[in-house]
């Protein structure tokens, strides 16, 4: 096979040189046609010792663009990073000719071989690192590595920045050496091979002997690294993936790696890559009572095979019925006029929308703001995003949204003393903007998506007084916290607190089709009934499809028949002693645990690849963000799973802290 090569190493003095000329001296023996080029040459006076090198492991005399310096473009004195060693001669790497000599030598040669500089995150340039010059330029890259203590680490982390660009690894190539502990060398090579079959990748591992002697080297048998292989169906998706689809809150032009789902079932989430994974986070805190669920499956397989969507304007049908009336039965009395939306987020907005047309009907049409508290999460769409913590992750929206008005967030702890000055804030804002809230807005108990904060019911209780006062509607976001999460029912159940509507969702079909609800009051659902225009202003599409409806039916009688209460308590229990020891530590703020959930604050988050790292060691899926480690794992788990979780926790509190940016913005909700 012809192309551009490019041989990197995970550093300097791992054998790039005598890689790079042993395989240029096998394509020659094979009567192909190649040459070598030295990337950028540091620490050399006029000349380039590597190109001396290739050509004697090659066995060859000069080639003529040795004279022109197309196989050596950029030479200097200074044994530093090029973009250090040109700056100290005054000058810089010139970027375009490196390209224009590789583009020149793979015109007058089938194969061209490229020798880097140092390892791929060596920078060419004060904005260019070597990575990214080499896959704006699609060669295809050969990692070098040898078994020197702390290369498989180097080497591991080099990978992952060539799979999270979406690069092709042609192959990595192994050096013995002298003085290296055998041992070492060995798990080294069997680490990698492990490494790269957990990746989804094909890449072959190359043995090169130790080479004494540049003038009778040993023969070295690259043919697969030539002759390249398929990329498995794992690595295509992943590699298109990178290119071409958005994930959440990631880059798609320096996306963070990620693993290929294959199958879920129960706890479990497997992957293309051969690594199965406990699920600590129910999938966002959706999958209750775990992946797959065969009462919830086949109540999709029947719906779908007869009826898998019809408009909701003009039509009703069974499944809707059913689930309605199911979410009634769970719901405190009178909370049972249910509006379906398809997702969280729009659920908020529904209800917004609810508080706004119910003062307007009721002769209040001033009311058209909300208050809502700070540490607060409803969501990603605009109206959610509005009513979301001002200062968190939907800053940069702030001008496209509406304005609302924002209370502090309770200090006083869930199962601490309550201090009643935390109510002073919405107790001022109520005073001053009254005449403009139609209603407030909140998380009960527990904020989940910016704070993962636990507070005290009571906050709930002066929330509803305060509300029946001035004529506001309460509205309680339940869609993170319904169904059992917080070891009730309903987290207004801690309170004894009904709000005039709720927000329903995530678990509410068990995880496994989009679909929440926005339930108010029959008070509510009346009042609007009486203005101008009568009619409630939205409907979606998708509003109410019948699979979903199906699957919420299905996950609410589990809900009914199962005893989530005694889970959750064994949950509870089971993460307060797996994480009460990270009290106190270094690098730990704070631990909390409510119902079934367990959060970790750090002060300081490690960095994503260690992160990583502790999830492919534990074999738990974790999604840390801003400063929290946290699981809100499925209501079914074992003991022996929680322990695991609660292990994989202590792990990444226990990694050194990351001390730079990392960019990654995987880590947010």
């Amino acid at each position: 096979m012809s192309g551009v090569y490019f041989v990197t190493g995970v550093d300097t003095g791992v054998g790039k040189t005598v890689v790079a000329g042993l395989m240029a001296r096998q394509l020659l023996r094979g009567h192909a046609d190649v040459i070598t080029v030295k990337l950028v040459q540091t620490g050399c006076d006029g000349f380039s010792e590597d190109l001396l090198l290739h050509r004697k492991l090659m066995g060859c005399a000069d080639f003529p663009e040795d004279k022109s310096g197309l196989t050596a473009p950029q030479i200097f004195k200074f044994p530093s990073s090029p973009h250090l060693a040109a700056a100290l001669e005054g000058a810089e790497v010139d970027i375009d000719s490196i390209e224009r000599a590789v583009s020149e030598c793979a015109k007058r040669h089938d194969n061209v071989i490229v020798e880097g500089a140092g390892g791929l995150a060596v920078p060419l340039h004060e904005d260019v690192l070597t990575v990214d010059f080499v896959r704006e330029n699609g060669w295809k890259t050969i990692l070098v590595t040898n078994g020197a203590l702390g290369r498989l680490n180097h080497a591991i982390m080099s990978l992952e920045s060539l799979f999270s660009r979406g690069m092709t690894l042609s192959g990595v190539v192994f050096n013995y050496c002298a003085g290296t502990d055998p041992q070492i060398e060995s798990d080294t090579v069997r680490m990698l091979k492990s490494y790269l079959k957990r990746a989804g990748e094909d890449a072959p591992v190359v043995i090169v002997p130790e080479v004494s002697d540049p003038e009778n080297p040993p023969d070295v048998d690259f043919s697969e690294i030539f002759a390249g292989t398929e990329p498995s169906d794992a690595a295509r998706t992943v590699r298109f993936d990178r290119e071409h689809i958005w994930h959440p809150y990631s880059s798609i032009g320096n996306p963070p790696p990620v693993f290929t789902a294959a199958e879920t079932c129960g706890t479990r989430i497997k992957t293309e890559e051969s690594v199965e994974l406990i699920d600590a986070v129910s999938s966002w805190w959706c999958a209750a009572h775990g992946h797959s669920n065969p009462e919830i499956v086949r109540a999709i397989r029947r719906q779908a095979s007869k009826m898998p969507h019809v408009m909701f304007a003009g039509f009703t049908h069974r499944p809707a019925a059913e689930l309605a009336e199911m979410i009634g039965g769970f719901l405190p009395a009178g909370l049972d006029r249910v509006f379906f939306a398809d997702s969280g987020s729009v659920s908020v907005e529904c209800a917004a929308k609810m508080a706004v047309q119910y003062q307007r009907a009721a002769g209040r049409p001033s009311r058209s703001r909300l208050a809502a508290l700070k540490g607060g999460y409803h969501g990603d769409t605009s109206g959610a995003m509005a009513l979301s913590d001002p200062d968190g992750m939907h800053v940069l929206f702030r001008d496209i949204m509406p304005r609302h008005f924002f209370a502090e967030k309770p200090v006083s702890r869930f199962g601490g003393e309550w201090m009643p000055e935390d109510f002073d804030s919405m107790r001022s804002l109520a005073q001053e903007h009254g005449d403009e809230i139609a209603a407030v807005i909140c998380e009960p108990v527990f904020q989940g998506g910016n704070a993962m904060w636990m507070y005290h019911p009571q906050y709930l209780r002066e929330l509803r007084r305060l509300c029946d006062e001035y004529g506001f509607l309460l509205i309680f976001d339940e869609i993170a916290t319904g169904f059992w999460r917080t070891g009730k029912l309903f987290a207004m159940d801690h309170a004894g607190v009904v709000p005039d509507i709720v927000c329903l969702g995530k678990a509410l079909t068990g995880g496994t089709v989009t679909l929440a609800a926005a339930v108010a009051s029959r008070r509510v659902a009346d009042v609007i009934s009486t203005g101008s225009p009568a009619a409630f202003m939205h409907g979606p599409t998708f509003m109410a499809n019948p699979i979903a409806c199906a699957a919420g039916a299905a996950s609410l009688k589990l809900f009914r028949s199962l005893d989530y209460a005694g889970s959750v308590r064994r949950i509870s229990e089971t993460l307060s002693r797996g994480l009460s020891g990270l009290k106190g530590t270094d690098n730990v703020a704070d631990v909390r645990v409510l119902g079934a959930i367990g959060v970790v604050e750090l002060k300081n988050m490690p960095s994503p690849s260690d992160v990583r790292k502790v999830i492919l060691d534990t074999g738990v899926w974790l999604r840390p963000f801003s400063n929290f480690v946290y699981t809100m794992p499925p209501l079914m788990c074992s003991d022996a799973e929680l322990n695991r979780i609660a292990a994989a926790i202590r792990g990444v509190a226990e990694c050194p802290p990351c001390c730079e940016e990392t960019g990654d913005a995987g880590f947010h909700e």
